[in-house]
Parts: C-alpha cells; structure tokens; sequence
C-alpha cells in the first residue's frame, strides 16, 4: 500500500513538472538545435568553398519575414546547386536575418557581414559571420 501512494506521488510531481516546463523546454531546445544547425551548415559552405574554389552559400527561404528553411547551394559555372538536404526551421521557432543568401568566397571570406537572430519562447541566439576572416561566432542572446 505504501508503495502505491509513493509511485502515486512520484507519477503525480512528473506530471506537474512536465505540465509546467514541458512546451517551453521543448521549444528552447528546438530553437537551440536549429541554431547549431545554422551555425554547422555555415562552417561546412566555408570550407566546401575552400577545397573546391568554388563560392557555396546558405540560401534562407523566407515567409512573412521570418526564416522557414535553408539550403546549402554551390555557385558554379554551369549553374547554382543545392549540395546537401534542406533544413526546415521547428514551428514554433522565429528565425530572422537581413540577408537571404550567406555565401563565401574562395578564400573562405564571407562577401558580407552575416547575422542570424534565432529565438525560442524563453531564449534566444545570434549566429554571426565575420566578413574578413569568415569566422562563425554563436552568442546566446538572452536577456
């Protein structure tokens, strides 16, 4: 009996916990992986464009200002190329940047100064790209 009223117990605080931080932790965590995803896709076009020499870039699609997926496209002579999967943006993820195409050159140089603003219901992070150097940096921007 004791140890009925105890799993009891421990079912009911689970259920509350989950209730309470479950959709927020969730999307938080979405929002973050969507970030690392960002972050990974710009560093694998960097180095793409340094081995081949030819310029790849991050295409974002966009829909009502806000970021709904991207692709990593090569530019060559014959034609641009989408080279891996596109990467749909979570649902309840707000993704932003003024730019759509963030690509590099055969030095590894970004032709602009990137930003990506990535939020969730409770966090949020910036992926920027350095123009000189093509340096990648991800900043949780929290407040």
């Amino acid at each position: 009996m004791e140890l009925t009223v105890v799993v009891a117990l421990i079912g009911l605080t689970s259920l509350a916990a989950t209730t309470r931080f479950g959709h927020s932790t969730l999307a938080n965590a979405g929002a973050e992986g969507f970030t690392r995803q960002v972050a990974l896709a710009l560093m694998q076009a960097r180095r793409s464009t340094i081995s081949t020499g030819d310029n790849h870039y991050l295409q974002l699609t966009t829909s009502g200002g806000y970021i709904t997926s991207f692709a990593l496209i090569r530019r060559a002579s014959g034609g641009d190329e989408q080279v891996d999967q596109s990467w749909t943006a979570p649902g309840d993820v707000l993704a932003t940047s003024a730019d759509t195409d963030l690509e590099f050159d055969f030095e590894g140089s970004a032709l602009a100064s990137y930003s990506v603003a990535i939020a969730g219901p409770d966090r949020s992070w910036a992926v920027s790209v350095v123009q000189l150097t093509g340096a990648i940096e991800v900043t949780e921007t929290t407040p």
